[in-house]
């Protein structure tokens, strides 16, 4: 999630560049065909294309909306669990004495977090964008591409190497870890070490994790629907197409050198909406670990501090901290 309050030149470079040569290309060689070819039919009103304009950005802003509710959902949905987490801690040490059973329940909630969120990094193979590029700007790729080593490293940080033999082939680890979690609150009522009050107070801070582990599952599983997403791009592509040969007969009535104008204003109307439309599609997954998606492993920093201070363990990861005005 980018957290800086300023405007990065490269950044612009790094999301436009193949946007803006092409525009470059088109409307130069447009120019050239009109105005030393002579060619003069190549210019068309400006009317059409103005109409086609107006119309493209009613439908990129209905599409950014969209992907703006699924960005604002998974925001709220790992606030939920931060705050989950924080209920359940602090619950199970209030009415279990047993340091021991509160080490073993709540790091084993510390291993949920973590590989949850190593789960909803995955890479999708329907994901819109096939440049990837808000991912190769800055982000931790390291943990998509090692998964399996990632969550074997997350059990032996929590000391349950024998979850990860036990849990590796599983199609989805963290639901299994919750699972475990109900059972063994179940053992624990069977043994009298909680009530039945208790044990329905904590099952019940279980139950809302798994449905907001649902909830996101959900976000990570279901594209933004396709005749939004891939007829939006469509559209700005058409637009911008059109747009060199709409503006040169505006720019001729300029004077001798008028014509040339519509390089410029070309790129600067095309980077305009092809940004409207990467912006759209680039919040369309909001866990895919890039520029703009919900910061996963500073939310899952929190909660895994808040959990051992709660347990008196001093070891806990440092501060999540911005890199380039960007937190991960």
């Amino acid at each position: 999630m980018y957290v800086g309050n300023r405007f990065n030149f490269s950044w612009l470079w790094h999301f436009a560049r193949k946007n803006l040569l092409r525009t470059f290309l088109l409307s130069a060689l447009a120019c050239v065909l009109y105005k030393i070819v002579g060619w003069r039919w190549l210019g068309i009103s400006f009317i059409p294309i103005a109409t086609i304009g107006t119309a493209v950005a009613f439908y990129v802003g209905f599409k950014n909306n969209q992907a703006y509710d699924r960005l604002w959902e998974a925001r709220k949905l790992w606030g939920s669990i931060t705050n989950t987490s924080r209920s359940f801690a602090a619950m199970l040490i209030a009415v279990v004495p047993d340091k021991t059973i509160q080490k073993e329940f709540l790091y084993r909630h510390i291993s949920w977090v973590h590989i949850l969120r190593l789960q909803l990094r995955k890479t999708i193979p329907w994901a819109t964008s096939r440049e990837h590029l808000h991912q190769t700007l800055l982000s931790e790729k390291h943990e998509l591409e090692q998964f399996d080593a990632g969550v074997k490293k997350i059990f032996t940080d929590g000391g349950r190497i024998e979850y990860f033999e036990m849990l590796n082939k599983r199609t989805n680890i963290a639901n299994h870890l919750l699972k475990k979690q109900i059972h063994e609150l179940g053992q624990l009522k069977k043994k009298q070490v909680i009530d039945d009050f208790e044990h329905s107070d904590l099952v019940k801070q279980i139950v809302e994790l798994i449905n907001f582990q649902g909830g996101c599952e959900r976000i990570k599983s279901t594209p933004l629907y396709r005749q939004y997403s891939i007829f939006s791009r469509i559209f700005v592509l058409l637009f911008i197409c059109l747009l060199p040969f709409g503006l040169m007969n505006e720019m001729d009535k300029l004077g001798k050198y008028g014509i040339w104008l519509t390089i410029p204003f070309s790129l600067l109307i095309s980077w305009v909406f092809y940004t409207m439309e990467q912006i759209g599609e680039f919040s369309e997954n909001p866990f895919e670990n890039a520029l703009n998606d919900v910061p996963l492993s500073a939310i899952c920093t929190t909660i895994e501090t808040d959990v051992k201070e709660f347990l008196g363990d001093d070891n806990f990861p440092k501060k999540a901290a911005p890199v380039d005005d960007i937190l991960l």
